[in-house]
């Protein structure tokens, strides 16, 4: 149903992505105490929507023959098979708390690919692929949807709900999920090796944290936390860009290391925006992404990141940013430098 090589349909850095839309649940009766037929179907309601963003999805197939997995979460129904490979089923309904939740025969599977690895998500149904625009879609209320990065309204206005995968698998995983293992000890040698010259007490550079997710914004800070610096963090590239702005009327020295989809504005259009502003022109920009694929770092480059980072690659965000922050040592007062 969907294909990362059709990712080039969508114009880089014009805001919009393509959303598979599904539900969890079959459709329900406003009454479940009802017993006749005529007063049922008169009575039932959709279903609620929701969506995960295409590139995330390598295909959708019917829900396969399942092995027993040897785990004791309630979430993981069981192992199947695809070209060979094995590849884990998430039961997507009780993950998000409706434990109660049947899998019918009638189920989908929805195989996703992210932060190089293969998750099947099964699903009530998948229903359509919509073109969306970021500034559509807004961010939840804190802690009131778990396992939601972002919510809009479709053509009917129901409510759309975007499914935080990466808080998913991380909840499921607990601490055996790659986004919270230890430094590796490579990794903590460069930290310890990094060159602090230019930088004294109040002059620390900043890296500037942007993730919708707060799981992957706290797995970040946990990695960045290491190196001399101010660390702040934002839940959107609005948001963000909000920021870069007061950071610069401070005169601060900064680095951004970003998400690709967030609501509001994605990762993209948010490093565009920076590298045709003449005020941000050097300012390092890495875009860190669970989307795999050349194709994504294509986009990435393109649009003037510095980097593509994969997500929780801790090794590689040790270097890319111990890299960046070197380069705004040498850089000096660089808000002298820009008008």
């Amino acid at each position: 149903m969907a294909d990362n090589n059709n990712l080039g349909l969508v114009p880089v850095g014009s805001n919009l992505f393509e959303l598979i839309e599904f539900t969890l649940t079959r459709k329900q009766p406003l009454n479940p105490l009802l017993d006749s037929d005529d007063d049922l179907s008169a009575s039932l309601v959709e279903p609620t929507l929701f969506g995960v963003n295409v590139a995330k999805v390598r295909e959708v197939i019917r829900l396969p023959a399942l092995e027993p997995s040897l785990g004791k979460r309630p979430e993981v129904l069981g192992v199947f098979q695809l070209r060979g490979r094995p590849i884990p089923a998430i039961h997507l309904a009780c993950a998000l708390g409706f434990s109660k939740e049947p899998v019918s025969q009638t189920a989908q599977v929805l195989v996703t690919e992210f932060s190089g690895r293969l998750t099947g998500f099964v699903v009530a149904g998948a229903r359509r692929i919509r073109r969306v625009s970021w500034d559509e879609v807004i961010p939840p209320q804190k802690d009131i949807f778990g396992g939601i990065t972002g919510m809009m309204l479709d053509e009917k206005k129901r409510f759309v709900f975007i499914i935080d995968f990466e808080k998913i698998l991380a909840d499921i995983e607990g601490e055996q999920s790659p986004m919270f293992e230890q430094p590796a000890l490579q990794a903590m040698t460069m930290v310890s090796s990094f060159p602090q010259r230019g930088f004294h007490g109040s002059d620390l550079p900043v890296v500037l944290v942007v993730d919708d997710s707060s799981t992957a914004r706290k797995a970040l800070i946990e990695i960045v936390r290491h190196f001399s610096c101010e660390i702040l963090e934002c839940g959107d590239g609005e948001q963000a860009w909000q920021e870069c702005l007061r950071l610069r009327e401070r005169k601060k020295s900064f680095m951004v290391i970003s998400d690709v989809e967030m609501p509001r504005l994605d990762g993209y259009s948010f490093v565009r925006r920076i590298r045709t502003d003449s005020r941000f022109a050097e300012i390092p920009f890495l875009l860190h992404s669970s989307l795999s694929g050349e194709s994504n770092k294509e986009r990435a480059l393109a649009a003037g990141a510095d980097a593509f980072i994969g997500k929780f690659n801790r090794n590689d965000i040790n270097l890319a940013v111990e890299t960046c922050l070197s380069v705004l040592s040498q850089q000096g007062d660089i808000w002298n430098k820009v008008s």
